[in-house]
């Protein structure tokens, strides 16, 4: 069966133009990943554009109000001993591990959940750009401090960026990671706790590499760690990783 010149034509044509927009695509989720020395924001809103200001994001299941959560420490950080080896390839940040007096997580605790997370194939370390050192002294680049909701809406405060004692925040070097969520979790990570907590160190620290926030890019696909999953996973479903193949940046149009 012979076809139409120019319905070949036609068809050539959309090949084209499909050709191009992917190439365009691409093209600008290149130019969307933040280079390693890029000058990064000193600090990204975490609350939704038009959110409230007294928003409480919902308990897992009721059983999570009998998880005790202190609402302020002592507002003195304990500094976790030791240190990791480094990981990753290209430029290597030396972190350091603070646990707030009060908060009832022994340092070492939070510090090996943070070195896990930082450590894993599917984190940031996937891109071979970046490196991540845990230290506990002398130079570094980032502190992750883990902190009471009121300390955390301080400090978060203190670099412009609003809290409500609900959810996390990076400012500048620092990224502050509130206690409530890390002992609670959100809903639609009930049955993962430790997946949320993967999810949350992605996210601050995606912050700290220079990556906003984005919304979902596609519905029922893995939500970008860069998607405000505190809140809602926006019809993708819960993802803690950046590279969950350890190949592919999982991202999606960027958002306020």
């Amino acid at each position: 069966m012979s076809v139409p010149r120019g319905l070949w034509l036609t068809f050539a044509a959309f090949c084209v133009v499909v050709g191009l927009v992917t190439i365009g695509y691409v093209a600008q989720a290149e130019r969307s990943r933040p280079h390693v020395d890029a000058p990064q924001p000193e600090a990204v809103a975490e609350l939704p554009v038009g959110m409230g200001t007294a928003y409480v994001l919902p308990d897992t299941d009721p059983s999570a109000s009998t998880v005790p959560v202190p609402q302020a420490g002592s507002g003195q950080f304990v500094t976790a001993g030791g240190g990791s080896g480094a990981v990753g390839s290209g430029r290597v940040y030396r972190y350091v591990v603070v646990v707030e007096d009060g908060a009832g997580v022994a340092p070492d605790d939070f510090a090996a959940a943070v070195e896990r997370t930082l450590a894993d194939p599917r984190g940031w370390t996937a891109n071979r750009r970046w490196g991540f050192q845990r230290v506990s002294g002398g130079p570094s680049d980032l502190t992750v401090h883990l902190a009471t909701p009121a300390t955390t809406d301080r400090l978060c405060d203190a670099a412009g960026v609003e809290t409500l004692g609900e959810v996390s925040c990076r400012g500048g070097r620092n990224v502050v990671i509130n206690l409530k969520r890390w002992l609670l979790g959100v809903p639609w990570y009930a049955d993962a706790l430790e997946d949320y907590r993967h999810m949350v160190v992605n996210h601050e620290v995606g912050h700290f590499l220079g990556h906003g926030h984005v919304r979902c890019g596609r519905a029922g696909t893995p939500a970008p760690v860069m998607l405000r999953q505190s809140f809602g996973l926006d019809g993708c479903v819960r993802n803690a990783w950046p590279f969950p193949d350890q190949r592919t940046f999982v991202t999606g149009p960027a958002t306020a």
